[in-house]
This record gives C-alpha cells, structure tokens and sequence, in this order.
C-alpha cells in the first residue's frame, strides 16, 4: 500500500502547507488508486508509526526550508533525505522523517517538499504561497502519480 502523511503545523504560517495541501488533493488520490492512503497528520506523527507496515510506500508531503524559491516542489527519495536529518537528539527535533529513517530504514519511499517562504505564528499561509497553492496543488498530485506510476511499473 501507499501511504501519503501530510505533515505540517497549521499554526505555524508555512509550515502547515503540506496538511493543507493533501487537504485538497488527499481524496482525489485516494480515488485515483486504491492502493493510496492518506493520513492528514499535522505534527501527531507519533500516533500514525502503527499505520506503517514494512510493505509499504511511504510519501510524506512535508513544509521544507531548502533556501530555493517559495512554493517551489521537490521530490526526493527518503534515502536522499539522510544528509537534512540533524544528529543531535531532543524531543524537539523528533519527526516522521527522522523515526523513519532511524528506525525503519527499510521501509522505501519519498518526501515531497513544499518550499516554505516564513514560518511564524499564523493560521495563514504567506501571500506567495496563497497565490501558487492552485499551481502547488497540481504539482503535488502531478509527483504523487508519478511516484504511483513507478512503484506500479
């Protein structure tokens, strides 16, 4: 099965991009293959680990600060995303991708990141991302079948 977590926290401006964009998209994957799950996680990731069987695809649509141009989409695959984790360890830094790639490292898959433009405390997202979220959107599911394509190839 591919399971897609949208990540994020909707408190934080940015950073809830992901949440808010498999808010919009996350049914219309789910209709495109049966094989798609997805689980709209804000930051409780700790309560979806029991969700993910070794089998499985795993997508994390994700906020990323990579310093390119805002609402700008990358896809790379988790073994690619070992160099972003930080090695030092306090609860503070814990997430999916660092559980995932510390603890379950045989489970494949990918991190799809939405470049964030600032992070503050706001329901809101910043204007450039609320003026690229259709373009954003479309990009996002445009990778996602991509990833479906492949993995089903």
């Amino acid at each position: 099965m591919i399971k897609i977590f949208a990540i994020g926290n909707i408190i934080l401006g940015d950073d809830g991009i992901g949440v808010k964009v498999m808010e919009f998209i996350g049914a219309q994957l789910e209709s495109y293959s049966k094989e798609v799950k997805v689980l709209i996680v804000g930051i409780d990731y700790i309560y979806y680990l029991n969700e993910i069987n070794k089998e499985d695809t795993v997508i994390l649509v994700d906020s990323t600060y990579f310093g390119i141009e805002p609402g700008r989409v990358s896809v790379l695959n988790l073994k690619e995303c070992d160099k972003f984790i930080n090695p030092c360890r306090d609860m503070h830094s814990e997430n999916l991708l660092r559980v995932l790639r510390e603890e379950y490292r045989e489970i494949a898959g990918y991190l799809v990141g939405i470049e964030v433009e600032k992070v503050n405390y706001s329901l809101e997202l910043s204007n450039t991302l609320k003026d690229k979220f259709s373009e954003i959107t479309k990009k996002v599911f445009r990778e996602i079948k991509r990833i479906i394509g492949d993995i089903n190839a």
